[in-house]
């Protein structure tokens, strides 16, 4: 490891933590290249390091922001806001970091892993004049749609079937992002898509929370992020009662199936439900059993026909070496899957990628239950 990454973190931690960083830090360092790119990543967390935080020669890219569950609205903002916050839409898709590295738009996903699809499209959402007037500040996007590589593809799909919002602004080498009304002011200004929001609000503002909240969980939204005004308090998310059932089938269809992670999702929508006054009388129940089994049925069905769960992929890319590289990075990533090249051809003026993920621990675990062997209750 080269002296520059010990010198970057230990300008990072400051003083006060500049001694825990100790001979284990060397051993959560993970180094990696995409191109002539060169980085360090924290595979683990260590005390005053995050899983995820980057170190490059340009800096410390600090590790995405963490934002903590919370089943009740209404007692989290009486419990962690004394001043002023924002309330925005969660954004379905993926999360990343975009920096500008050696004249480019370079991208980290949220373990600090280089993300090809990111860099290769982060152009169309990030106008190249930020950076220049920015080149110190990392933009944090949500990106979402049919045509992204970490979500199941609907459709053909072209290079317009994604979208993408901003959702934080950082710094090199500086811990806290940007103020959130700073980032509404400064995404305006160069004209990236700011998630949708509203405020600022206080706890006075209780009905305008839950009113805007029922709206959401009717348009489908997934849910919602409490942003505090002041950067060192803590973010939120919420999640929406219907998102809660739709997340059920997907995760149960893959074999995903632990009781801790069903209950969440089911906690959630009943909470939900009762500090909005929804009313659970007015569910689709016929849906809402769909969604518990409809998904475990169909991957029960797959493997006895001795298929294996696998979810298909389509995405574009503006060039080979874009494609190739993600194609290659999403094979060192999988741990309990597989990626199968399915085909790489011409299209517009990129490339067409698709592919296969393949659940391969799921499947054996299904395989393993639905082989008649005995368990104890």
């Amino acid at each position: 490891m080269q002296d520059w990454v010990l010198k970057r973190l230990a300008e990072f931690v400051g003083r006060t933590d500049r001694k825990k960083l100790g001979p284990h830090t060397r051993n959560r360092l993970v180094g990696q290249s995409m191109g002539d790119h060169r980085s360090y990543r924290v595979e683990r967390k260590a005390t005053c390091l995050g899983k995820g935080l980057v170190v490059t020669e340009a800096g410390v890219i600090p590790d995405y922001p963490g934002i903590r569950r919370v089943y009740h609205l209404t007692n989290a903002i009486t419990k962690y806001y004394y001043s002023p916050f924002f309330l925005e839409t969660q954004v379905p898709g993926y999360h990343t970091r975009v920096a500008w590295l050696g004249g480019r738009e370079v991208a980290f996903t949220r373990d600090g892993r280089y993300c090809a699809f990111s860099s290769d499209r982060a152009s169309d959402f990030i106008p190249r004049g930020f950076f220049e007037a920015h080149p110190n500040l990392i933009v944090c996007l949500a990106i979402s749609g049919d045509d992204i590589p970490y979500a199941t593809s609907q459709c053909n799909g072209n290079r317009a079937e994604i979208d993408a919002w901003g959702t934080e602004v950082l710094q090199y080498g500086v811990r806290e992002p940007l103020a959130t009304h700073e980032r509404y002011e400064l995404f305006d200004e160069f004209e990236i898509k700011n998630v949708p929001h509203i405020g600022p609000l206080d706890s006075g503002d209780i009905s305008t929370v839950i009113e805007w909240m029922r709206a959401l969980d009717e348009s489908g939204a997934k849910g919602a992020i409490l942003k505090p005004s002041e950067p060192h308090h803590r973010p939120l998310k919420y999640g929406l009662p219907s998102a809660q059932f739709n997340e059920l089938l997907t995760l149960l269809e893959l074999g995903k199936d632990e009781t801790d992670l069903c209950h969440a999702r089911l906690f959630q929508a009943c909470c939900g439900a009762n500090e909005l006054e929804l009313g659970v009388n007015s569910w689709d129940w016929e849906e809402v059993g769909r969604s518990l089994l409809a998904g475990l049925a169909s991957g029960v069905d797959r493997i006895a026909k001795g298929n294996t769960l696998a979810t298909e992929h389509s995405v574009w890319l503006s060039n080979k070496e874009s494609a190739e590289c993600l194609l290659a990075q999403l094979g060192e990533q999988a741990t309990d899957t597989s990626i199968e090249l399915v085909s790489l051809v011409p299209e517009d003026t990129g490339w067409r990628l698709r592919f296969r993920r393949q659940f391969i621990k799921t499947t054996a675990a299904m395989r393993r239950r639905m082989s008649g062997i005995s368990y104890r209750d």
